[in-house]
């Protein structure tokens, strides 16, 4: 509302509200009164056979009235002159009226047309200027100068008194009124220079510092509520420009955060599906470490049945060697029985020499028997090297057999270390696996988080977008104050 109304306010307000203004209309309008008691005076003369005088009188009053309006307008002369020139109307209009009652009431509706100035002066003047009239003229009267009438019951020192009672009495209300309205004229005057700095410029308001300090109550009031509304409004505009750096700072950072955020929900979503990989391949490497594992047990098996069976033919070997060992034993038996029958044939040979002829079919079995011997050492001698060579052969095998049992003993034990770390392999597969798949868990609920701050970022920098216009639209409407 109060926009409005200092909008609507004209320009030339200040010069119509003045005091200096007021003056110069009441000026013109007590100039018009003059004209108008110029044609009353003119009518009274001539209706009362006095036309002459009114003429004359009139005359001169009017044209003394035209020339100090048009001279010196709003001027304290021009004024006090005037009260003279009213105060003379109504001493006219008395004497044209023969000093009847009723025209002496001129006197005071005059005196109230003085309020027009809002001026105290001209009243005490016109105040004055009627009593020494009235002094005056009562003395004329009664001596009869003149022509002069002032009262149509006669003249007389009570009669004058009593209307300077009256005149006195209305002159200090008079005064009083016009002290009262010269204050509210200038309080006026002074709110409308303060109204046309603040409309100055079409559209806006200007609330600058005031240069010259008001004089009355109301407009120093108004003063300082003006002061008080433009302190307050610099605060709100630097507020609102800080608020506007704020909004602008904070909607590039939150653009930045939403960029950030966007790369980040890219970079989640790469991640994730990389992770979904890594999990279907934890599963596979675990199916195929149970596989291993499944495979390692089963070679370890293997490898302890290689090693009972190896186990088994070193003991073979050991038997053989044993059993060799005591076929050597029974060819030495042979061998030295061969030797033995050999001896034994060789003196059956002697004997049968010695026999002659009795001992010639001795000698032969003798013979036959030595060829046997020798034969039967021969055959030992072939069997004992047959058996040399396959117990060196056996202990050959036994000795491989043995190193066959150290060596599948060390693969078992390999083959353990095999197992026991592909069962570690699979239980950790099994706990990767696990891993992953919590992991995967955790990153779906991590994207989860991010598509929820992805929308409230969005919300975020909608509110700092509307927040932003809102505060540009209250820089708008606070652009109107001109407030340097």
């Amino acid at each position: 509302m109060t926009l409005t109304l200092f909008s609507g306010t004209p320009a030339s307000s200040p010069d119509l509200i003045s005091l200096s203004a007021v003056r110069r209309r009441a000026d013109r309008l007590l100039l018009m009164l003059a004209w108008l008691l110029w044609g009353v005076s003119l009518a009274l003369g001539l209706l009362m056979g006095q036309f002459l005088t009114a003429f004359i009188v009139a005359s001169l009053l009017v044209i003394l009235a035209t020339a100090s309006c048009l001279w010196l307008p709003g001027k304290l002369v021009t004024r006090l002159l005037f009260s003279f020139i009213l105060m003379a109307w109504s001493a006219l209009l008395i004497q044209l009226g023969n000093g009847g009652t009723e025209y002496h009431f001129s006197v005071f509706v005059l005196l109230s047309a003085l309020l027009a100035w809002r001026d105290w002066r001209p009243l005490v003047t016109g105040a004055g200027v009627i009593a020494v009239h009235h002094l005056v003229f009562n003395y004329l009267q009664q001596y009869g100068l003149f022509g002069i009438v002032v009262f149509e019951m006669g003249p007389g020192l009570g009669m004058v008194l009593m209307h300077a009672v009256f005149v006195v009495v209305q002159t200090i209300i008079l005064v009083l009124m016009a002290i009262r309205m010269e204050q509210d004229a200038r309080s006026a005057s002074e709110v409308a220079k303060l109204a046309s700095v603040i409309n100055r410029e079409p559209g806006c308001l200007t609330l600058t510092e005031e240069q010259r300090a008001s004089h009355s109550t109301f407009a120093r009031t108004f003063s300082v509520a003006l002061g008080t509304m433009r302190n307050t409004l610099m605060q709100v505009s630097h507020s609102v420009s800080l608020l506007l750096d704020d909004a602008q700072t904070q909607l590039q950072r939150n653009a930045s955060l939403s960029e950030r955020t966007d790369n980040q929900a890219r970079s989640l979503a790469v991640a994730a599906s990389a992770m979904e990989q890594l999990a279907g391949a934890a599963v596979h490497t675990s199916v195929k470490a149970s596989e291993a594992r499944s495979l390692a047990m089963e070679a370890s098996q293997v490898a302890q049945e290689g090693g009972e069976n190896i186990r088994a033919a070193m003991a073979s070997m050991v038997h053989i060697r044993d059993e060799s060992l005591r076929v050597n034993g029974i060819l030495e038996l042979i061998d030295g029985i061969a030797f033995q029958t050999n001896i034994l044939s060789l003196n059956a040979s002697v004997e049968a020499a010695r026999a002659g002829e009795q001992g010639k079919g001795f000698a032969v079995v003798a013979a036959e028997v030595r060829t046997l011997a020798l034969r039967c050492e021969s055959a030992a001698k072939d069997i004992r090297q047959l058996i040399a060579t396959s117990v060196e052969n056996t202990q050959q095998g036994a000795d491989q057999v043995e190193q066959a049992g150290n060596t599948m003993q060390v693969m078992i034990g390999c083959i353990n270390s095999l197992l026991t770390l592909v069962e570690d392999l699979s239980q950790m597969s099994e706990q990767q696996r696990a891993s992953i798949m919590q992991i995967n868990g955790s990153i779906a609920s991590i994207d989860a988080s991010v598509q929820e701050n992805i929308q409230h970022v969005a919300q975020t920098l909608q509110v700092a977008q509307q927040q932003q216009r809102q505060t540009g639209e209250l820089k708008t409407a606070i652009s109107v104050f001109r407030l340097v």
